[in-house]
């Protein structure tokens, strides 16, 4: 017994680090390195014996600088090994102390051993034994946990076989949803460059329909303007019909107008012929009348001569009478023809004027009938071109009524077009939402899996260590016995030594199987979290094929944070939390969640709906919050969405988190 306690004091002393200082400087250090600082300074002093004296001097206070601090060091290690003096004085006489109580306790025990000596060799028997019996039972509970841990590993087996099912079958439908995807992201560009060309194309025939609905309006404008002049002219027409008619009947009564008063004009040429003709009769008369005047003064002048007075006078008388009788009718005659002459002379003067007058207004009228008829000619010419005109805006407008209905109808159609390929992306966006759904059960089925896998192996290496504990201090508690009873116990206790060989053997067997059972369960779990560790290594390369395909940065580190609270428990040594890992862990969750924020802030709504998970975990947002969130984004991406209603104030759930994210 004291062998070993000296064994072990010894090994103690050797391993345990010495107090006040990490190790123990020979004194012979600071000697050789005096005598080397003395003689680099004896070298430096004669090789800087050319130099000025104030390098000397400089040289010397820096020599005697560090000779300074050398004995402020020698001084330090001085007092270091008399603190190491002290200690090992003190340990010595600890240790002396520890050995005289040790072996007084060494002493009490031998006494109090020799005192229980007897009862103990009469209690072997019982105690092997009970022994015995514990050992049977702890065999038959050691059978019962290798019964138990061979259906668990079972167990393990189909979850596993049922694992790389699972892990076939999301690589199969991991293939097929991206090859879903590409193809709907094939069809998406291509749907997207033909809604471009399309929106092209009608924002050019929106662009030609409003210019044809303004030339449309400016044409039915001018057509109106056109039709309101058209009416005025078929007025203006029917009034210069009117005209016409009026200026042909007074045409007409002018012309027999002109007839009649030619017809006048030749009577009264007729008349005025035949008054010149009595005219000149009554001048032959008056010619007449001088010359029988004439001839009466010839006739008096012979009568004078012949005849008497009286009837000379008679005569003359009658003569003179009947030439005045003649003379007055003659007169009385030129009177009345030159009153007839002077009547008719201002008739004719008036119904000339009269004639003249109608003359000019026949002109006038004349005039302006060609003028009237040249404006209607003219104005029948501009009627026609304003049929012409009409007539073509009236095509113009059937043509421009049959691009609007058919722009109308490629518009109804495109609309249908766009709404039968936004129901077949919801369609594969619910499809993918089905898989991702999927995708996170099976996630869940896995860490499932891989906490149940952790706790049958912490189990496991509780039983292992509690059973090793247990043999250990049975394997003690055998050795100590099996020593004292073969040194002192022999003559008490007889065992044969075929029992002691067997008990030794059994003892052996069992451990040597019980060791080789848990090597090749350490065996199995090690494999096991192989599988697991490359099922995960699987997840999230398909998880990054998946974000790839939605242009979405991988989110590794909600994984990692998923698989933070079920560590990976060693196969058969405990495991130890380093503070540094944990605060690493925290900065890049830290940087993450920032990072996620910052990209959830700036990206647009399609993006930042697919990130809501991601921040509900890092954020530890309750599924109300998760919701209320996802209505937000929906109403934002809406265009005719009715805004959600607030559930109160939002306050972050940390009364109760879901997952920690440190």
């Amino acid at each position: 017994m004291f062998a070993r306690l000296k064994k072990k004091i010894a090994e103690e002393a050797a391993i345990a680090p010495r107090p006040g200082g990490a190790t123990r400087i020979p004194r012979s250090i600071s000697k050789e390195s005096v005598a080397s600082v003395g003689a680099d300074s004896g070298d430096d002093f004669a090789s800087d014996g050319s130099s000025s004296r104030e390098d000397l001097s400089s040289q010397l206070f820096r020599r005697n600088e560090q000779i300074r601090k050398l004995e402020a060091k020698l001084s330090e290690y001085a007092e270091q090994v008399r603190n190491l003096q002290k200690i090992k004085e003190k340990l010595e006489i600890a240790l002396e102390k520890h050995q005289d109580s040790s072996m007084r306790k060494f002493q009490e025990q031998n006494e109090t051993y020799q005192a229980n000596r007897a009862k103990m060799a009469e209690g072997m028997a019982l105690a092997l034994a009970k022994k015995d019996q514990e050992w049977a039972e702890k065999l038959a509970q050691l059978e019962k946990d290798k019964r138990l841990l061979a259906a668990q590993l079972q167990e393990m087996k189909n979850q596993s076989l049922n694992l790389f099912q699972k892990r076939d079958e999301i690589d199969e439908l991991e293939g097929f949803q991206q090859q879903e995807l590409a193809k709907v992201k094939h069809m998406l560009l291509k749907k997207e460059e033909s809604l471009a060309k399309m929106e092209l194309e009608m924002e050019t025939r929106t662009r030609e329909l409003s210019h044809a609905q303004e030339e449309l309006l400016a044409s039915s404008q001018v057509c109106s303007d056109l039709s309101c002049e058209l009416e005025m002219l078929q007025r203006q027409y029917s009034a210069l019909e009117e005209q016409r008619d009026h200026l042909l009947a007074a045409e007409t009564g002018a012309e027999n107008k002109i007839t009649t008063l030619e017809q006048r004009e030749q009577e009264l040429q007729m008349f005025i012929q035949q008054l010149s003709v009595d005219l000149q009769k009554a001048e032959e008369g008056e010619k007449l009348i001088k010359h029988l005047q004439e001839k009466v003064l010839s006739l008096e002048k012979r009568l004078e001569g012949n005849l008497s007075g009286e009837e000379h006078v008679q005569e003359l008388l009658k003569e003179q009478s009947t030439l005045a009788e003649e003379s007055s009718k003659l007169q009385q005659h030129v009177l009345v023809l030159e009153q007839q002459y002077a009547e008719q002379g201002n008739r004719l003067e008036a119904e000339i004027a009269a004639l003249e007058k109608a003359r000019e207004s026949d002109k006038a009228a004349a005039s302006h009938q060609i003028v009237s008829k040249e404006e209607w000619s003219q104005r029948e010419t501009v009627n026609v071109e304003i049929a012409k005109a009409l007539e073509e805006t009236r095509k113009q407008r059937e043509d421009f009524q049959q691009q609007v209905a058919d722009l109308t109808t490629l518009i109804k159609e495109k609309e249908q077009f766009l709404n039968e390929k936004t129901e077949a992306l919801l369609q594969k966006e619910e499809e993918i939402d089905q898989l991702k759904k999927g995708h996170d059960i099976v996630l869940l089925q896995l860490h499932q899996l891989q906490s149940d896998m952790e706790a049958c192996r912490c189990k496991k290496a509780k039983r292992e260590e509690s059973t090793g504990k247990e043999l250990n201090v049975l394997r003690l508690q055998i050795e100590e016995e099996e020593e004292e009873e073969t040194l002192e116990a022999d003559d008490l206790y007889p065992l044969s030594s075929d029992e002691r060989t067997l008990n030794g053997e059994v003892d052996c067997v069992d451990m040597v199987q019980l060791q080789k059972e848990n090597r090749d369960l350490e065996q199995q779990i090690v494999e096991k979290n192989k599988t697991i560790k490359q099922l995960q290594q699987r997840m999230l390369e398909l998880k990054k094929t998946l974000q790839k395909e939605l242009k979405i940065r991988p989110e590794n580190d909600i994984f990692e944070v998923r698989e933070k609270p079920n560590p990976e428990v060693p196969t058969a040594s405990t495991t130890v939390t380093n503070n540094s890992d944990l605060n690493d862990s925290r900065e890049i969750n830290f940087e993450y969640l920032k990072h996620v924020v910052l990209k959830f802030m700036s990206c647009r709504e399609s993006e930042a709906f697919h990130l809501i998970k991601a921040v509900s975990v890092l954020l530890n947002f309750s599924q109300e919050e998760e919701n209320m969130l996802k209505e937000t984004l929906e109403y934002k991406m809406s265009w005719f969405g009715s805004k959600p209603s607030p559930r109160g104030s939002i306050r972050p759930s940390i009364s109760n988190p879901r997952v920690p994210w440190s």
